[in-house]
């Protein structure tokens, strides 16, 4: 069984909501979540969140208007993306 490696769901919650974020296997997978809020009537910006063996670390925004921004990462997650780390 595939686990889900990242959780979506509408930026504008704040914080990262368990057990109302949709999962997804991939980042495929999350961007055609994102596709389906909207189709489903959701007009605001989407947070895409890389699941971690800790916290949820904010990954990518997508916009109401489709485009995509990496989310800015501290210096603490950035560590946690260190490849050695894994």
């Amino acid at each position: 069984m595939t686990l889900p490696t990242y959780a979506v769901q509408p930026n504008a919650w704040g914080c990262f909501d368990e057990a109302g974020a949709d999962y997804a296997i991939n980042i495929s997978h999350a961007y055609e979540i994102c596709r389906q809020w909207r189709l489903g009537g959701e007009d605001g910006d989407m947070m895409i969140w890389r699941l971690t063996s800790g916290d949820p670390i904010r990954w990518v925004r997508v916009y109401a208007d489709e485009s995509v921004d990496v989310a800015t990462l501290s210096e603490q997650e950035l560590d946690l993306l260190t490849i050695d780390k894994w």
